[in-house]
Order: structure tokens, then C-alpha cells, then sequence
């Protein structure tokens, strides 16, 4: 039987609580973001977009927490999601599921009448801005999934059970978007059933590629082939422009598709089904570490 991503963080130095992990959570991307605004600050000079250099930023929270895990806690590559085989496609497959779950939203929110599409623009300009986004906001999702389901994830899980560590991080996840603009009560429930969706198709791929796949390409046609908001910010130019029409909980409003109760019902069809996988190929996973 092939050795799993938590049984590998059991073997780490120690493992924080389900209290102190996401404490040293915040610490560690404060740290990040204090790193992050030291070095990226003089890049403004050179006329780079904010997005691109917020995403960039990412990589920092990466780097710290990938250090924190093998230098303090001594954990292995494997106990972090960090497996050798099947990486790529993996994250592939990630970013497949990404896509056709965005898709499958905005066709929801147009067949109810919460979207309209108003236009079509396409430049070799636009699709290189796009080919680099593409690659940021793989930056930007690896950096969250790395520290709330990568570490924090696993090692709750590891240290207690792997209901705990689900419930967890997908409250320290929705936590740390509380601060996003336009935030009300669906992008709150949707942002904690990510968390949820994430920890479960982790355990489900037993490594972190395909789950960052999942959130790359979920942000990124969201907000740079879909011109919606990305959890209330707002991206650069889309391929495609839509119109939102109606009240926010159908067409997501300022918040983005993550706004929309659409969003909440495809990712509870995505959840169901990896518990139903889950438990069908391993029913021993919810009772025990």
C-alpha cells in the first residue's frame, strides 16, 4: 500500500495543533507578504501591472512555508504534497477540472439569466498577457494551497484526524479572505466549501499538483478569459466580456462567479462525488489517521 502525504508528515519533528497551526499559519504569511513588499516595491518603477506583480508575490508565501516545513519541522517532500510521480499530469488534470468547473458555472449563470455575453476581443497582445497570467496565477494558487492544505492540511490531519484538518484549513482558507472587497455571506459559504473541496481531492490525487491545478485554472479563467472579479478583485483584460444582470446571489456581482449560488452548487457536486470515490477506493480514510 503506497505511503500517503499525512503518514509522511507523521514522521516530521512535530506537528502543530489544530489551535497553534493556523497561528503559526498567519505568522508565516505575514513573514511572506513583509518579504514579498520589500523586494516586488521597486518593480512598480518599471510599469509592470499590479496584478502581475500581486501574483508574482505568491511565490514568496511558497518559499516560506516550503522552509519552515523541511528546515523546522523537518517534514518530508511527501508529507507537504511534493511527489515525484505523476506531477504533471497531475496538475494537467488539475487544471482540466479548473476549467470545465468555471465553465460549468457560467453556462449555469447564463442559461438562469445572471450573465449575458456582450463581447469578443482577441490579440496576439492579449493572448501573451494571457499566456503570462496563466502562469501567475499558478504562482498565486500553488502559494495558497502549499500553506492551507499542503502544511496546515496535512499536519492537523496527521497529529489528529483527517476530519479535523478538513475542517481546519478550509476555515483558516476562508479566513484569510475576509478581507477581500465586496465579501457577503455566499462568497463566504463558497470560499469555505473550496477548502473542503480541496482538502478532499488532495487526499483523493494523495499529492498537492492536482489541487493547485484546480485553483490556477479556476482564478484564472475567471477573471483573464471570463472577465468577472476574482473573489472580489478585479482582473485585467478577458477574452470574453459578460454583463451581469440580476441579483447578486445568480450572477455573482461584484464578488465574482464565487458570488454566485451557482459556484456553490457545481463545487457541492464536486465535493459529493469525492466523498462518494473516497470512500468507495478508501473506506477506512475518514475513520482513522
Amino acid at each position: 500500500m503506497k505511503k500517503t502525504f499525512i503518514a509522511a508528515k507523521q514522521e516530521s519533528k512535530f506537528n502543530l495543533g489544530w489551535l497553534l497551526g493556523p497561528l503559526v499559519g498567519f505568522v508565516l504569511l505575514t513573514l511572506a507578504e513583509t518579504i514579498s513588499f520589500m523586494v516586488i516595491v521597486p518593480f512598480f518603477m518599471y510599469q509592470i501591472p499590479p496584478l502581475e506583480i500581486q501574483l508574482f508575490s505568491f511565490v514568496f508565501i511558497s518559499l516560506v512555508v516550503v522552509s519552515w516545513a523541511r528546515w523546522i519541522e523537518k517534514s518530508p517532500w511527501q508529507g507537504l504534497g511534493f511527489t515525484k510521480k505523476k506531477a504533471f499530469r497531475s496538475f494537467i488534470s488539475g487544471w482540466g477540472i479548473g476549467t470545465a468547473m468555471i465553465m460549468s458555472c457560467v453556462f449555469l449563470m447564463f442559461m438562469f439569466g445572471g450573465v449575458s455575453f456582450v463581447g469578443f476581443q482577441f490579440s496576439p497582445n492579449l493572448a501573451f498577457q494571457f499566456f503570462i497570467l496563466m502562469f501567475a496565477w499558478t504562482i498565486q494558487g500553488s502559494g495558497e494551497e502549499i500553506l492551507a492544505r499542503g502544511w496546515l492540511f496535512s499536519s492537523v490531519s496527521a497529529k489528529y484526524h483527517v476530519l479535523l484538518g478538513i475542517l481546519v484549513s478550509s476555515l483558516f482558507f476562508t479566513v484569510l479572505h475576509l478581507g477581500n472587497d465586496h465579501l457577503s455571506v455566499i462568497p463566504i459559504l463558497d470560499l469555505f466549501l473550496f477548502g473542503v473541496l480541496a482538502a478532499l481531492y488532495m487526499l483523493r490525487t494523495n499529492n498537492i499538483w492536482g489541487i493547485s491545478g484546480i485553483h490556477a485554472a479556476w482564478n484564472c479563467f475567471q477573471g483573464s478569459f471570463f472577465n468577472f472579479n476574482v473573489s472580489g478583485t478585479k482582473a485585467s483584460a478577458a477574452f470574453v466580456k459578460v454583463s451581469l444582470n440580476g441579483p447578486d446571489w445568480l450572477s455573482g456581482g461584484d464578488f465574482g462567479i464565487e458570488g454566485s449560488i451557482f459556484s456553490l452548487l457545481v463545487q457541492l457536486a464536486m465535493i459529493i462525488w469525492l466523498v462518494y470515490d473516497l470512500k468507495k477506493n478508501n473506506p477506512s480514510l475518514f475513520m482513522s489517521h
